[in-house]
Order: structure tokens, then C-alpha cells, then sequence
């Protein structure tokens, strides 16, 4: 059976072995492992015998290059060494490597397998204050900065973010069964906007590495400090598409993204962008969010696609009537 028909228990039982043979390659003694999360990539957190522990990242979904991943954990050890942010720090192998590849036989292919170190501490989640989203903008304008004088080292590299599905193959405009005609004529109109409030955007700014996916659910808050993680969509871009990303999430609570917006500004300079093409760059997040679904195996995120392909449909149409991009339009399914 192919690993996108199984159940969600049953590829989590098939990824483990991964995870422990992973294991293997470093110098700390594995005391337990658990599941932390199965989506777009699997994630198990590892404690050790008398040890620190540490989390383990298996790119289930990612289309992430070991180009890549060299990149982003290089970049990650930078900031570990040059900022005051707290990030996860990839952790060696025996042998000095940051990232391995483990054959994994029920989907045929290798994947990437990645350790990093712990952090403590509570997803910001639903729970997240406007002090703390203030906080997200500081750290957001850290690692603009910072990305803006860090060179990549030799042989890595980052994809770039200036196409509207984050240099991903296309799935939207090829046939599939909840998409209708219908359906693909608002995508294909939503993506030419997007597009083109990207190309004006990159004009006015100078492309750097982001971490392009700053949501509340990628931030832990431990004893008043934010901690930043989950690097895996990474790449090439101008500041403003961290913000708008992070604004996809934060919506309806206008209050959250005024925060995020004061918390940037209050450290550095922030670029005047067009209200217009800021909104778009919002709505090509949930353009990203379902290109990437329709290709998911993991099974608890296929089951949402009956529901989440004509609910995103209404809010692209909403966005291309107005301007405006939200989640809570009229006509949704809830059920």
C-alpha cells in the first residue's frame, strides 16, 4: 500500500525506525523517543540518558535539498553564535555531519534526518499576547538584519522565495477532483496578483535569507523569552513576506499584527510597502498552503482537503473582490 493511503498511526510506525536508525550516528545514549508531531514533516522529541534532549526533524514532505539543509543549519549555528535569539542548534553526528539520509522503504526514497537541540517552553499558539507578538517582530528584524551580512557557506544554498509558491512544483492548475474549473479560474487569478505584488515588492527590496514561516505555533515562549524555530521553509526573500506570512496566521486578531508590525518598526527601519500588494502577499500563504496539501501523503492532513480546497477557494474569491484577505468570510464550510 503507498505510504499517502496508510493511516496516521501506521506511517508514524514506519517512520520510527527512521528516527532510531538515525539515533545511532551520535554520541549521546537514547533514553526515550516520542512523538511530537506527524504533518508536513515529523518531528520526535529524544531524551538521553542523563543528558540534555533534543529534537528530531524527518523531512517526510519537504522537497528540501541537501543543499539546502546545509544551508539552513549553517544559518542556524550562525545566529546561535551572533544574535541574543534563541533557536534550535543543529547537533553533529559522530563523524561532524548536520544532516543524514535514511532510506526509508515504504515510500521508496531517502529522507533527510536532522537533530537539534531542545527548546523549552510552550508553543505560543491560540494563547499569543500582543507583548509577545511584539517580541516576534523584534526577532524578526534580528534575522533580517542578520541575514542581510551572513554568507552562505560553500556548496549550500537557499531556494528563493520571489515565485508565489516558494519554488514548489505547480499543483493547482492541474487536474484533481475538488478542484473544478471553477475553482482553478479564482487560483490562476489569485497566483497573477500575487505575483504580480511580488515583482514590484522585490523591486523596492533586497533579498536575503527569512524564515518564512513565523507562526505562532513555530514560536515557544519559556520565562518571558521567545524562542524560534522550525527553519524548514527558509529561503530567499524580502523581509515583508515574513510579516505578511505571519500575518496569514494572526488574522482575525488585528490587534496581534498591529503588535508584530510595532515590534519590527522598534528595531529597525521598516520598508514602506503598498497596503495592496501586502494583502496579496497574505493571501499567496494560503495559495502556498494548498499547493502543498494536495501533494501531502501525511493522512490527518489529506483528510482536510474535502473541506480545505473549497474553503480556501472562497477566501482567494473574497480577497480578489476586495482586496482584503481574511478567514472569517460568509459561506465557509464548518462541517
Amino acid at each position: 500500500m503507498a505510504f499517502g493511503a496508510l493511516s496516521q498511526r501506521a506511517q508514524v510506525l514506519r517512520l520510527r525506525p527512521v528516527a532510531l536508525g538515525a539515533l545511532r550516528a551520535y554520541r549521546f545514549t537514547v533514553r526515550r523517543v516520542r512523538l511530537l508531531n506527524h504533518g508536513f514533516n515529523t518531528i520526535f522529541r529524544v531524551d538521553t540518558d542523563g543528558g540534555p534532549s533534543f529534537a528530531l526533524r524527518i523531512n517526510v514532505n519537504s522537497r528540501r535539498s541537501p543543499r539546502q539543509i546545509g544551508a539552513e543549519t549553517a544559518w542556524l549555528a550562525a545566529l546561535a553564535r551572533d544574535t541574543d535569539l534563541c533557536v534550535p542548534v543543529p547537533q553533529p553526528t559522530q563523524d561532524g555531519r548536520l544532516m543524514q539520509e535514511l532510506w526509508m522503504p515504504a515510500m521508496g526514497r531517502a529522507l533527510p534526518v536532522t537533530v537539534f537541540s531542545w527548546l523549552p517552553g510552550r508553543n505560543l499558539g491560540e494563547q499569543a499576547t500582543p507583548a509577545q507578538l511584539r517580541e516576534v517582530g523584534r526577532a524578526a528584524a534580528i534575522l533580517h538584519a542578520h541575514a542581510l551580512t551572513w554568507a552562505m557557506p560553500e556548496g549550500t544554498g537557499l531556494s528563493s522565495l520571489r515565485d508565489p509558491l516558494m519554488d514548489t512544483p505547480n499543483w493547482l492548475d492541474r487536474e484533481h477532483e475538488l478542484l473544478t474549473p471553477e475553482h482553478r479560474e479564482v487560483v490562476s487569478e489569485a497566483l497573477s496578483r500575487v505575483e504580480a505584488a511580488l515583482a514590484r515588492v522585490y523591486a523596492q527590496d533586497t533579498p536575503r535569507p527569512l524564515h518564512a514561516d513565523l507562526h505562532p505555533w513555530n514560536l515557544k515562549w519559556h520565562r518571558g523569552r521567545l524562542s524560534v524555530f522550525d527553519f524548514d521553509d527558509s529561503g530567499m526573500g524580502v523581509p515583508m513576506q515574513d510579516l505578511a506570512i505571519s500575518a496569514y496566521y494572526l488574522r482575525p486578531r488585528a490587534e496581534l499584527e498591529m503588535a508584530l508590525l510595532e515590534g519590527y518598526a522598534a528595531a529597525a527601519p521598516l520598508l514602506a510597502f503598498a497596503q495592496a500588494d501586502y494583502e496579496a502577499v497574505v493571501a499567496g500563504r494560503n495559495l502556498v498552503l494548498l499547493n502543498d496539501l494536495l501533494e501531502d501523503t501525511t493522512a490527518e492532513l489529506r483528510a482536510q482537503l474535502p473541506r480545505y480546497v473549497p474553503n480556501s477557494v472562497t477566501r482567494l474569491r473574497h480577497f480578489l473582490e476586495t482586496g482584503v484577505f481574511q478567514h472569517d468570510v460568509d459561506g465557509l464550510i464548518t462541517a
